[in-house]
């Protein structure tokens, strides 16, 4: 053992000693001469970056016999840029000082740049339709370089590009800037800005020219389309074109289910080769789903224990564009059967779809087989959904205390809100996501007993300053909240109530092992509240350490709820399919530790 840590400590000198070696022999890029700038913070980097002196400081290529010609350049090369910064009145000074014996050559670039020239005047003319001058109010807010600010060159041209984008988007697309003047007073450093624009005529949305439909009919895609297309080149009646109506066609293509890949763009070489033509064609490249999709996964959660899922999907059932998703669903808790079907996406959002469910839950002693039944009107719409539904819920229910099945059933009518701002729904760092839901139903309506419930759930992701202390890090809050009206839980289906506890609600304790005892069991009650608040800290690539505070309850009334509280520590593996969380938790009302696996989060 002796020699082999002998040799292996040999053999590592080696190693150091070669790569030293190989350091020490490396020709370093030396400079050719020296160049001192005096100039504002702003434009040094600009006059090392944009000068032939800057560029060739350290070029191995470099023939001293240039440096003179370098520095004539430079003189011109400065000015330009200390102009297009705004100092008009501004002075450059460019110096070479002859090499001493054993010394380089030093360059030196003073700019006495003087007062900055401020935009004093701007003035916008607008020519064109009736419908361009409602316009003017946006192009002048778009506008870059208003009265009273710096100006620059660069923004001046910038500016003038934006304008024309702004008008293009909306439906201007042979907008065209027929005068700009920029007078420059470097005595007074003063700018008088004047742009004339004329607008052009305002084009319609044309025909749209699909590419890539096999498997599917084309009406899914043209109900998806909120505008009215004028029937030819150079018809009226059309609705304006716009290119934000675009992005959220193409958007709502993408969310609709049947594609895989989806562009959407206007064919600007067609407008651009008639100039009479009065419509912008369309164009959308689909690439589509396949009809069918049969499904096979197995999983594991700290709550629910092993799990194996197989489902099968059908996205044109009976050749109408109807979404099929079915499937089986084993858990060590739980066993679920499901089918829905989901008409295709409207352009106004909405669709509607129908289903059933069975399933037999056995947790926390409370055996409970339901069935379900239910149908109803989605709408989707960039960041937010809510569904309309009608259920009818039948339940059967045994407690380990009971000798007789406790049967209840429920006509509800929900209404559910969700929206997600967030960065990433796999994977958020900001943002936040807000749930809720109303519901109720009625006794002698399909019920066994008449209430309300009402539900909330928000989640918000704080991503820590890097300069912090917290630097890179992230906070994560939760607050959730129930509460059912009703003269009493009993003949009010489980569905309805409300249980917590476990890996994503509080931690410390079992899955759903907070909430009313009952014959042995723990059932759900008809208040809920709890907070949860965690912070990840980086410390590796992919990899975050973890701690949290948990607190809430779920009671039968507000009289009897009583906090208990649970916190811990835990790592995080951001990995393709969310964060992989491992967390060790203490419940404080149990006196006693937990280990927490999960993937992703519950929104």
């Amino acid at each position: 053992m002796a020699r082999l840590q002998a040799a292996a400590s040999a053999a590592a000198s080696v190693v150091v000693f070669l790569l030293a070696a190989f350091a020490f022999a490396a020709p370093a890029l030396a400079a050719n001469y020296e160049l001192e700038i005096d100039a504002p913070d702003e434009l040094v980097a600009p006059l090392r970056s944009r000068t032939l002196l800057g560029r060739w400081l350290e070029e191995p290529g470099f023939d001293r016999e240039q440096l003179p010609l370098f520095v004539e350049r430079a003189k011109e090369e400065a000015a330009a840029i200390v102009r297009a910064a705004g100092y008009f009145s501004g002075r450059v000074a460019v110096s070479l000082d002859d090499a001493r014996a054993g010394a380089l050559p030093r360059v030196r670039i003073v700019v006495d740049a003087g007062a900055r020239t401020t935009v004093n005047r701007f003035e916008l003319t607008l020519d064109g339709p009736s419908s361009v001058q409602p316009m003017r109010e946006t192009l002048v807010e778009r506008w870059p370089l208003p009265e009273g600010s710096f100006f620059r060159t660069a923004e001046w041209e910038q500016g003038k590009r934006l304008l024309l984008d702004v008008l293009q988007q909306h439906g201007f697309l042979r907008a065209r800037i027929v005068e700009s003047r920029a007078e420059v007073d470097p005595r007074l450093t003063a700018a008088s800005l004047a742009l004339r624009i004329d607008a052009g005529p305002r084009l319609a949305f044309g025909p749209m020219i699909v590419k890539g439909l096999e498997r599917y009919d084309r009406s899914i895609v043209e109900a998806l389309a909120t505008w009215k297309e004028a029937p030819g080149e150079r018809a009226s009646g059309g609705d304006p074109y716009s290119f934000d109506e675009l992005l959220a066609f193409q958007a709502r293509l993408r969310g609709s289910g049947y594609f895989d890949g989806v562009s959407v763009l206007p064919d600007l070489a067609a407008v651009e080769a008639d100039p009479e033509r009065t419509t912008v064609p369309v164009l959308v490249e689909l690439t589509e789903r396949k009809t069918k999709r049969a499904m096979f996964g197995i999983g594991f959660s700290s709550d629910e224990g092993a799990r194996g899922l197989l489902g099968y999907e059908h996205r044109n059932l009976f050749d109408r564009g109807w979404q099929l998703e079915s499937g089986l669903l084993w858990q060590a808790v739980r066993r679920r059967a499901f089918a829905s079907v989901r008409t295709p996406q409207q352009a106004s959002g909405h669709y509607y779809q129908a289903g059933a469910r069975i399933e037999r839950l056995d947790v926390q002693g409370e055996l409970t087989d339901k069935q379900t039944l239910f149908v109803g009107q989605g709408k989707h719409a960039e960041d937010t959904e809510t569904f309309v539904s009608l259920q009818y819920q039948i339940e059967q229910r045994t407690l380990p205390l009971t000798v007789d099945d406790d049967g209840r059933r429920a006509l509800t009518l929900g209404y559910a809100w969700n929206r997600r701002r967030l960065d990433s729904v796999i994977d958020p760092r900001s943002g936040y996501s807000i749930s809720a839901q109303v519901s109720g139903a009625a006794r002698g309506l399909g019920s066994d007993r008449s209430f309300a419930r009402l539900y909330t759930r928000m989640m918000r992701f704080w991503p820590m300053p890097r300069e912090s202390v917290l630097g890179d890090g992230l906070l994560i809050g939760l607050v959730e909240a129930g509460y059912v009206l009703a003269t009493s839980r009993q003949d009010i289906p489980s569905e309805n109530l409300f249980r917590t506890g476990g890996t994503q609600s509080i931690r410390g304790y079992e899955y759903l092992s907070l909430g009313v005892r009952e014959a042995g069991a723990i059932v759900g009650g008809r208040v809920l509240a709890l907070a949860s608040l965690e912070y990840q800290h980086p410390i590796a690539p992919k990899w975050y350490g973890a701690a949290f505070i948990d607190v809430g309850d779920a009671a039968d009334r507000w009289p009897d709820y009583r906090a208990v509280w649970g916190y811990g520590a835990g790592v995080r593996w951001h990995s393709p399919i969310g964060p992989v969380s491992l967390d060790l938790a203490y419940g404080e009302a149990v006196k006693r530790w937990r280990l927490h696996l999960s993937v992703g989060y519950a929104f």
